[in-house]
C-alpha cells in the first residue's frame, strides 16, 4: 500500500482594502466556496466529492487572518473540514501581518515566513497555532509555509512549537520561495532539525523541469502515472497539493470574479475515481493517524519521470485554457 496525502491549502485573499467587519466575505466566498455563476467549487464541493468517493484529505487551514477579520472565517473553514470527517493542520501566510489592526510584529512584513527571524517564526507560528485551536480544530500535528516560503529557521520554530510535521519543501520551488538547502533533493519524508519534513512529491519532464503534483500543474496522466512509479518501486508516500480555489479562475485579475476551471475539475474528479477505484494499492491518510510515522524510509528513491505523452496533453491542455481566456 502506498499512503498518498491529499493536501488542500485553505485559505482567502484580501483582494481590496477591509474597513469594516464582514468585509471580506466576497473574498471568502470566492476563494474558499469557489462561487462561481456555475455553482459553488470550493471547499463544500471539494469535502462532498471526496467523502463520496471514500477518500481522507488534509486541509491546511489558513489561520493568520484571523488577527486582522477575527475568529470567525477560521472557525467557518475548520468547522466544515471537521464535520467531512477529513483533517485539519496549519497553514500561514504573512501577508497578512499588514492587515492587523494590533500588528504582531510592528513595522515588519513579508511575503514570506523565511523573510523573518527565527524568534520572529516562532511567535507567528505560535500564534497561528493558538487562532487554529480557538476555532475548534485541536493541536495540529503538520504545518505549510504559505507560498512554501519556508527555510530552515521554520523548522526550528516548528520544532519550539511542538509541531511534529512540516511539509513546505517544494522541490519545484527551491529555486524562487523555498528556501531549505540540502545535499541533495528530498523525495520520502525524513527527521529534519527537530521535525518530520514530508516533501511535496513532483515528476521531473522530458524538458528536465520539476513539477509538483498539484491539479494545476500536472495533467491526469502525469499524476497518475507518478502515482503507479511511486507504488511498484516502494515508496512509503507521496504529497499531492492543490487550493481551496483550485477548481476556478479568473480570481486574480479585477473585478476578481471567478468562473469555473472545467480542465481543473476534470483533473479533480478523475483523481477521486483513481484513487477509489485502486484503493487496494493507494490508501489516503492524515497528519492525525499514526501511521504517518510509518512513510518514512526509502531515502535512496529516485526521482518520478513523467511521460512525454502525458506532458504534450498538458501542454494542450494549458493552450486551450489559454484560447479561453480571450
Amino acid at each position: 500500500m502506498l499512503d498518498v496525502f491529499l493536501t488542500v491549502d485553505t485559505e482567502f485573499w484580501p483582494r481590496r482594502p477591509y474597513v469594516a467587519a464582514g468585509d471580506y466575505l466576497d473574498d471568502f466566498r470566492r476563494d474558499v466556496d469557489g462561487r462561481t455563476p456555475e455553482g459553488d467549487f470550493g471547499l463544500g464541493y471539494q469535502l462532498d466529492r471526496l467523502t463520496a468517493a471514500g477518500l481522507r484529505a488534509v486541509f491546511f487551514v489558513e489561520a493568520l487572518c484571523a488577527n486582522a477579520v477575527g475568529i470567525e472565517p477560521v472557525r467557518e473553514m475548520v468547522q466544515r473540514v471537521r464535520q467531512g470527517g477529513h483533517d485539519v493542520q496549519l497553514h500561514l501566510h504573512t501577508e497578512w501581518l499588514d492587515r492587523m489592526p494590533e500588528p504582531l510584529l510592528p513595522g515588519r512584513a513579508g511575503r514570506h515566513v523565511r523573510h523573518f527571524s527565527e524568534d520572529e517564526q516562532t511567535l507567528l507560528i505560535g500564534n497561528a497555532l493558538e487562532r487554529l485551536i480557538e476555532a475548534g480544530a485541536g493541536r495540529p500535528a503538520a504545518f505549510r509555509a504559505g507560498n512554501y516560503g519556508a527555510n530552515l529557521d521554520t523548522l526550528r520554530a516548528l520544532a519550539r512549537n511542538r509541531i511534529r510535521f512540516d511539509t513546505s519543501y517544494n522541490p519545484a520551488y527551491l529555486d524562487s520561495a523555498c528556501d531549505m538547502p540540502r545535499e541533495g533533493l528530498l523525495l520520502q519524508p525524513e527527521p529534519w532539525l527537530g521535525v518530520v519534513e514530508f516533501p511535496i512529491t513532483f515528476v521531473r519532464v522530458f524538458t528536465g523541469r520539476r513539477r509538483p503534483l498539484q491539479l494545476t500543474a500536472c495533467s491526469s496522466g502525469e499524476i497518475e502515472q507518478a502515482l503507479w512509479q511511486a507504488w511498484r518501486r516502494g515508496w512509503g508516500s507521496v504529497v499531492l497539493v492543490w487550493h481551496s480555489f483550485e477548481l476556478i479562475r479568473g480570481r486574480n485579475v479585477p473585478p476578481f470574479r471567478a468562473r469555473l476551471d472545467r480542465i481543473a475539475l476534470g483533473r479533480f474528479e478523475r483523481l477521486c475515481r483513481f484513487l477509489q477505484r485502486h484503493r487496494d494499492k493507494f490508501r489516503t491518510t492524515t497528519f492525525a493517524e499514526p501511521l504517518a510515522t510509518e512513510c518514512l524510509g526509502n531515502s535512496q528513491a529516485l526521482p518520478l519521470r513523467a511521460r512525454a505523452a502525458d506532458t504534450l496533453v498538458r501542454w494542450v491542455e494549458q493552450l486551450t485554457r489559454r484560447m479561453s481566456r480571450q
